[in-house]
């Protein structure tokens, strides 16, 4: 059974909010072991909490809103996330309080895995369109790097 999920949130239909989708699709040509899962979560909401329950190690990946350029990602911790989850500045950008108040929520019910990794990619549209801006499509392989490292599985790589 896998005990690390890679799971994408966001929605596809809105441009540069299926991100997360992308990268899950390229990492899925890579060689990953039966210890890893994918999982695309869609808008799952605060049922976020129980996808990731059963996992040791859970990655996700999301759009999110951090007022840079297109394209930009970043890799946060639980504890910076679930920090944004306060800041009422934040809220309604994507799905970054909803993931960070998921993410709460799962603290205090002390269901989440041990380890919590959250790569963000700042996107440029985020309208009812299908596709990638080519500034966020162009991330996309330094982002599937970025995770296969994480995992120490570097000698894959993701185009």
């Amino acid at each position: 059974m896998p005990n690390t999920v890679i799971l994408a949130l966001g929605n596809p239909l809105r441009g540069d909010d299926g991100v997360g989708a992308a990268v899950l699709e390229q990492l899925g040509r890579s060689a990953l072991p039966k210890t890893v899962a994918l999982l695309d979560g869609g808008t799952v909401g605060l049922a976020l909490v129980l996808l990731l329950n059963p996992y040791q190690h859970a990655i996700i990946i999301d759009a999110a809103a951090m007022g840079e350029p297109p394209g930009t990602w970043r890799r946060f911790s639980l504890a910076e996330v679930c920090l944004q989850a306060h800041d009422m500045a934040l809220r309604g950008t994507l799905h970054y309080a909803g993931l960070a108040e998921a993410l709460l929520l799962g603290e205090a019910l002390n269901m989440l895995p041990p380890q919590i990794t959250i790569f963000g990619i700042q996107p440029a549209v985020t309208t009812w369109e299908i596709g990638l801006s080519n500034a966020v499509q162009a991330a996309v392989p330094s982002v599937c790097t970025a995770i296969l490292e994480l995992l120490n599985y570097g000698e894959n790589t993701c185009h």
